[in-house]
């Protein structure tokens, strides 16, 4: 007995969708290989945009809870930084939202000074999530980062054996991160560490051990870079020598004037310089002016700025000479230096002019001249 649907459906229209699809369904292999690769990357597309769709709503919501979270805590930091005592009540922090929390904490640190950051410290210790920042150095890269940022903030020289051993990790970023905490606990002790191992450590990058120097202070700085530079045979010591500059000049002074009586590297005469140039000292004067007759032209300018720091009335011929010189930048210097020689005037700037018989030394005279005394 034929069914129901049977009956109310013919036969024809049930065949009529396997039909169709023989009909468009390619013979030649080839096309229905391309056919299936097109349905296949169909369906894969639907399924990319299918997880960036999901993977968006995952982020929307978790950047909605992590608002929630700082809007919960911002008020009870402001409330520590008024305070020496805890404010209560303590909102509840679920294990699960400790790394929130000690973000929060670093980012509300950078904004304060003084007596404000001394009380954050305290509710952190408080809190007991110092001991949750320690935890954090044994993790991955991003953890040890958090932690080290809180214990710079800290400066808590007890932290110091925990930190340490990151100051030779392989992860640059780790290393130089361990190394500006072990300045915040104690500058003095964190250079005598930092400064050897930097002679070891290529991948320090001169720029980032110059903020180090520029955190630690020159105090700290000058005696642990002279005993490295004295001190170690290494030849790669050499390019530690750019960060006397950041030192002490009083005791950089003798390796200076050490220097500039070898004849050393023209970038070593130039850290030299620049260092009798902070002192100012009038015994360095004929160092200084033999420096100014070197071949290297950044020697000569380096020279030139440190005697214009100590020159005198009748020092117009040394720099009227100068104003001859091959380098564009020590033309330019000079005439700086002789504008603003002692006793000068217009005048007398203006018959030095004739005497110049550079083009370009005039043209260096007379910019000066415009710019700093018109």
């Amino acid at each position: 007995m034929p069914s129901e649907w049977t009956v109310r459906c013919p036969i024809w229209l049930c065949e009529m969708p396997g039909r169709a699809w023989l009909a468009i369904w390619p013979e030649d292999s080839r096309l229905q290989l391309v056919l299936y690769c097109a349905l296949g990357l169909g369906g894969l597309t639907l399924l990319v945009m299918l997880q960036v769709m999901l993977l968006g709503e995952v982020a929307r919501r978790r950047s909605a809870r992590r608002q929630s979270f700082n809007d919960q805590w911002r008020p009870f930091f402001a409330l520590c930084c008024l305070d020496d005592e805890l404010p209560e009540p303590v909102p509840e922090l679920p294990r699960n939202r400790q790394l929130w929390f000690l973000l929060q904490w670093n980012r509300t640190q950078l904004q304060l000074r003084g007596a404000a950051r001394a009380r954050m410290n305290r509710a952190l210790a408080a809190l007991g999530m110092d001991h949750q920042a320690l935890a954090l150095l044994r993790g991955r890269v991003r953890a040890k980062l958090i932690g080290l940022t809180c214990l710079r903030h800290l400066a808590d020289p007890a932290h110091w054996e925990a930190v340490q051993p990151l100051l030779m990790n392989h992860n640059v970023i780790v290393s130089l991160a361990a190394a500006q905490t072990l300045i915040a606990m104690d500058a003095p002790r964190a250079m005598q560490l930092i400064l050897p191992a930097a002679v070891t450590r290529p991948d320090w990058a001169l720029p980032r051990l110059a903020s180090l120097c520029q955190q630690a202070g020159e105090q700290a700085v000058t005696l642990p870079l002279l005993i490295t530079l004295n001190g170690s045979e290494d030849p790669r010591r050499e390019r530690l020598v750019a960060l006397l500059v950041h030192g002490d000049p009083c005791h950089a002074a003798p390796w200076a004037r050490a220097r500039l009586e070898e004849d050393a590297a023209p970038e070593q005469l130039q850290v030299a310089l620049r260092c009798l140039c902070e002192l100012g000292d009038p015994r360095d004067r004929d160092r200084l002016l033999r420096a100014m007759d070197h071949s290297h032209a950044d020697v000569r300018l380096a020279a030139l700025k440190a005697l214009h720091h100590q020159a005198r009335s009748d020092d117009g011929a040394l720099f009227l000479r100068l104003l001859g010189d091959a380098s564009w930048w020590v033309r330019q210097t000079a005439a700086d230096c002789l504008v603003t020689l002692p006793g000068m005037t217009p005048e007398r700037l203006h018959a030095l002019l004739g005497q110049v018989h550079d083009r370009y030394g005039q043209d260096a005279l007379r910019r000066a001249i415009a710019e700093i005394r018109p």
